[in-house]
């Protein structure tokens, strides 16, 4: 069976992608090399028109190789916390586990801290009543110059791009973790303002003005957020880092997929018996009739959403003979075998017979 493509709603021009590939070869990488590695012919992108649109994903893929170049370079790549490098990816492998929103950023700040003095950002969570502020330090003199060439455009403001696309990460992927939106109160930047088309496009994304000149940078959201269950898994964190510029492209051009987190948090429960409704609007931070609302508003229903899920934990099992029909039925919580070869034909159209010897056929 082929996996489907990711969703190609979130499109990038192809001025951002010659960014990119500008910058790599102003800082001394060859663009060309990475450009074909990752699917384009360089000269054919820059015949294109500027402003067309290409799918988000192939820009998560570009930059991707980009930041393992980079990293060639330096092991503090110092955009958006280092997303892309090695140290970004350890550090999800060290908190995917965490339960709550709470328990990760405090990992995470540990990790971080003991690699400060070679990478030169950490984040710092603090909590103050109702309110909750994670601070992101940035030493600049850190920075590797070669990441600062002189005829790059943002190299006078390099500080503040730093810092911001640090802050952008955190916040998408505080709401990746969680499977929600993080609603910002205030976002502070310890640097000058340099372009007001960047500053209008943190503000679009992060939902919040940014306050720039400040004597730290921080981004503030309410305190309760930090009770969030994490929703996701190994494999699902895995799946993130194949993408994850794209992952967080996504998250920040759309609300958090409840229905997402929910799949998560399923993939937590194991295949037999499935938390309550109830239970899952708690785990989630919810009331019952909020869920309800959530998912009304994504156009499923949490009982759609649990039959998908064992309907997908059943076509995996069927497409090997380790297991007998029913045996795939009590795994699932049927009591009757009839029970569940009726729900799987609900499901897929076929009995469950009849999808393992069309598998088998394949």
């Amino acid at each position: 069976m082929t996996m489907s493509k990711p969703n190609t709603l979130h499109e990038i021009p192809v001025r951002k992608f010659l960014r990119l590939l500008d910058y790599l070869d102003k800082v001394g990488i060859d663009q060309r090399a990475i450009a074909k590695r990752s699917g384009f012919n360089l000269d054919d992108l820059m015949a294109s028109d500027h402003n067309k649109l290409l799918p988000g994903y192939r820009y998560s893929g570009l930059y991707e190789l980009a930041a393992e170049a980079m990293q060639q370079l330096n092991i503090a790549v110092p955009w958006g916390s280092g997303i892309g490098s090695d140290v970004f990816h350890f550090m999800c492998y060290s908190i995917i586990n965490c339960q709550t929103l709470e328990d990760a950023l405090h990992r995470a700040q540990r990790y971080q801290e003991m690699l400060y003095p070679m990478t030169g950002y950490k984040i710092e969570l603090n909590v103050d009543g109702d309110t909750a502020e994670l601070k992101y330090h940035f030493d600049a003199s850190k920075i590797n110059p070669k990441f600062v060439p002189k005829d790059w455009d943002r190299t006078e403001f390099s500080d503040a791009v730093a810092k911001a696309s640090g802050m952008r990460v955190w916040h998408a992927f505080m709401g990746w973790l969680v499977g929600r939106d993080i609603a910002l109160s205030a976002l502070k930047i310890s640097a000058p303002a340099f372009s007001e088309a960047y500053s209008e496009s943190v503000s679009s994304v992060m939902g919040t003005t940014p306050e720039y000149g400040c004597e730290y940078t921080a981004l503030y959201f309410p305190s309760q957020s930090l009770r969030y269950r994490t929703v996701h898994t190994s494999e699902s964190l895995e799946a993130f880092l194949r993408n994850a510029v794209y992952a967080l492209i996504a998250q920040d051009s759309r609300p958090a997929s409840t229905g997402a987190a929910i799949r998560s948090l399923l993939a937590k429960s194991g295949a037999g018996a499935l938390p309550s409704f109830e239970d899952m609007a708690e785990n989630l931070h919810m009331s019952p009739s909020s869920l309800r609302r959530r998912l009304h508003s994504e156009g499923t229903s949490y009982q759609e959403l649990k039959d998908h899920y064992r309907r997908d934990i059943a076509m995996r099992h069927l497409r090997d003979d380790k297991l007998k029909i029913h045996e795939i039925g009590e795994l699932l919580g049927f009591l009757e075998s009839s029970s569940f070869i009726r729900s799987f034909r609900n499901w897929t159209g076929l009995t469950p017979k009849q999808y393992r010897s069309e598998f088998i056929d394949d």
